[in-house]
């Protein structure tokens, strides 16, 4: 019965084997590095239109004061 040590040395040459690949293979780690860019755009994006509906509805709500009041 193999100990701990190579239990866990094992497990973790095998999560290396899927993130970076091996034999020819490409791991995952150049899809993660993809993913995250289209990330970073998407959220920039929702960044945006957030601040926008913020402009517009303060605006919205001093018109509203400006014809009530």
């Amino acid at each position: 019965m193999p100990d701990k040590q190579d239990e866990i040395l094992n497990e973790v040459k095998e999560l290396k084997s899927w993130l970076y690949g091996r034999e020819g293979h490409t791991g995952d780690i150049p899809e993660i590095k993809a993913g995250l860019k289209n990330h970073d755009k998407r959220i920039r994006r929702i960044e945006l239109i957030i601040v926008g509906l913020l402009i517009l509805g303060s605006g919205t709500i001093g018109i509203i004061n400006l014809v009530g009041g």
